[in-house]
């Protein structure tokens, strides 16, 4: 495990002078740069690592045919969805960590950590209930009933993992709020590697010792690997006096608190709901389509979900700087990591959308040789391709305005964006014109393209013309 200890606020997030010149600026922007990636580095490979959970699942599970890849698809989307409620609400921890870090308060920091605590059981226990109902909601989705079965079985399997999941996540927050990124990052590469050791034990079974349990088998290995990210994650932050909450911090809910987290993360977990959503509602469209539709919209979209995390990865890292920034009074220290971070999420996608471009049979073949699947994921890898940089710049904007804890107008976008057009795009071009699932991906894009370009705009409002930004009350 690493020994990252709690930095010293950095003298640099402090009031920083005019800066003369376009050459000064220009040192700054890549000092800005180092930093950003300094703290991004950990954070892409904890996001990666995270994504891997169902890209070794969906791996993994694609020996056992179309119908298996269908249901771990339409399940890993009900959860996702389910999950991301209410991991953005407890996200609204995130900015006032950070925010607090950077102005020099590590106790708030300790405080911040136990209210969200409460937060994430209150919001993790009728989580995982929710999930023993997946199969119902599956089938009410009108999924075909094997494929309905076999992710309901999935999703009762993830049940217990989701309350723990979310508990981590709380954990993660305080730790990268105060940039200490390393552990999470540590911690959930070794899951990552737990991960794929019991998926092979519990999908194909061991001899005469495990009956093999297929998809079934496959939430189950994921659940084991969440226990062991809270229980790591949580000795480690234990074993530290100086990040022990229990150090001069009541462990009783702060109402106050809890209303500050809730007002600057229940719009961001409505957003969340509304990004993931329409993802969610493409798989459940390829499913009206069939089994081996959907499989191929699982392999695409989880090889666009690496990607993703990358750039979610370096966005993540902005917000954290940027609250720092926030919290030390520093207007231009916000703008120059809200350019930082455009720059290398948009960067990093657009060189993603030639990789798509220029191997996409070798890609999709990573996962399933069913020629079937292998013909549809091509031309869906092509679109994935068309709006990856669009992808980055959204996730980028995102994260940039929660940095400042702006988050109620971006939900707004993202809502529209996603479903006043996105979704009816989808619809109208997946089964209105001859493109099928290329189409109902199409319109993913146009979806994609307008939540970027509004939310560049809210960034340039608030960031650019609005003057010193304060820290969140």
């Amino acid at each position: 495990m690493s020994t990252q200890t709690v930095p010293a606020v950095p003298s640099r997030l402090r009031g920083a002078a005019p800066v003369p010149g376009r050459r000064r600026r220009g040192l700054l922007l890549l000092h800005e740069l180092r930093a950003l990636l300094g703290v991004a580095g950990p954070i892409i490979v904890a996001q990666v690592g995270a994504v891997a959970m169902h890209t070794t699942d969906t791996i993994m599970v694609g020996p056992l045919g179309a119908e298996a890849l269908a249901a771990a698809g339409i399940a890993s989307a009900i959860h996702v969805t389910m999950y991301m409620l209410c991991f953005g609400t407890l996200m609204g921890m995130g900015p006032l960590v950070s925010q607090a870090f950077g102005a020099g308060d590590l106790r708030e920091c300790r405080r911040l950590l136990v209210q969200g605590t409460w937060l994430a059981l209150l919001l993790g226990v009728p989580l995982g209930l929710a999930h023993l109902a997946g199969g119902e909601l599956a089938r009410a989705l009108g999924q075909q009933p094997r494929v309905a079965e076999l992710a309901g079985g999935y999703l009762v399997a993830l049940a217990p993992g989701a309350p723990v999941l979310l508990l981590f996540a709380a954990l993660r927050q305080y730790l990268e709020g105060m940039g200490l990124t390393r552990p999470a990052m540590v911690v959930t590469f070794v899951a990552v590697l737990l991960n794929v050791a019991a998926n092979q034990v519990l999908i194909f079974g061991v001899g005469g010792w495990v009956e093999p349990m297929g998809v079934v088998g496959s939430g189950w290995a994921t659940t084991l690997a969440r226990g062991w990210m809270l229980l790591a994650l949580a000795g480690y932050v234990a074993s530290r006096p100086s990040l022990n909450p229990f150090r001069g911090a009541s462990l009783r809910p702060h109402a106050a608190r809890l209303r500050r987290m809730l007002r600057i993360g229940a719009p961001i977990g409505a957003q969340l709901v509304a990004e993931v959503g329409i993802f969610a509602c493409a798989a459940v469209m390829m499913g009206w389509l069939g089994p081996v539709q959907q499989a191929a919209h699982q392999v695409t979209i989880n090889l666009a979900s690496v990607t993703f995390m990358v750039a979610m990865g370096t966005s993540l890292a902005g917000s954290i700087r940027v609250g720092q920034h926030v919290g030390a009074g520093s207007t231009r220290g916000v703008r120059r990591a809200a350019l930082g971070t455009y720059l290398v999420a948009t960067g990093f996608m657009g060189m993603c959308a030639l990789l798509f471009l220029a191997l996409p049979e070798f890609l999709i073949g990573l996962y399933t040789t069913d020629p079937r699947i292998v013909g549809i994921g091509v031309s869906l890898l092509f679109m994935a391709a068309a709006f990856q940089v669009f992808d980055g710049a959204q996730v980028a904007g995102l994260q940039v305005l929660r940095g400042a804890a702006d988050t109620r107008v971006p939900m707004l976008i993202t809502l529209a964006g996603y479903w006043l057009v996105g979704a009816p795009a989808a619809w109208y071009l997946g089964f209105r014109t001859s493109l099928g699932p290329t189409g109902i991906w199409a319109g993913l894009v146009v979806g994609l393209a307008v939540v970027a370009l509004m939310l560049a705009w809210r960034v340039r409002r608030v960031v650019w013309r609005r003057g010193p930004i304060a820290r969140a009350a």
